[in-house]
């Protein structure tokens, strides 16, 4: 897994920094407020994405125990998705990380593409909350 940096959207503008996704999945520093967004340059291929569940079972005061999955979405071939934010509680590892990986939609690791090129990219973005 390799980490990704995290972004702020700034008022002045912000740069895109698409990186290519890893083969063996990618994570970053979540303070809940952070979404990734993940672009399919694959002129075929479409991909699931997944954003791993930590916690999967929360005991809530007023709703009892709840259940969370993962979040997975389909990334179609030349299409960009966008997801999160992501609950610290829910989401975060033992380090603060969130956890991506990528799958083919047939179930393939992303090394596997017989192209040898994959064309999946992401970048984590943030707005921070200003006072004025």
């Amino acid at each position: 897994m390799a980490n990704i940096s995290v972004t702020e959207i700034l008022e002045t503008g912000t740069t895109s920094t698409l990186a290519n996704c890893n083969t063996g999945g990618d994570y970053f520093r979540n303070s809940g407020v952070e979404f990734v967004r993940v672009e399919n340059t694959h002129a075929s291929q479409a991909y699931n994405v997944t954003v791993v569940a930590q916690t999967t079972s929360l005991d809530h005061q007023g709703f009892g125990v709840l259940t969370k999955s993962n979040a997975v979405k389909q990334v179609s071939a030349g299409q960009t998705i966008y997801l999160g934010p992501f609950k610290q509680r829910s989401f975060d590892d033992s380090d603060g990380n969130v956890q991506l990986t990528y799958l083919t939609t047939g179930g393939a690791a992303i090394s596997t593409i017989s192209s040898g090129v994959h064309g999946l990219k992401a970048e984590v973005l943030y707005l921070k909350q200003s006072l004025y």
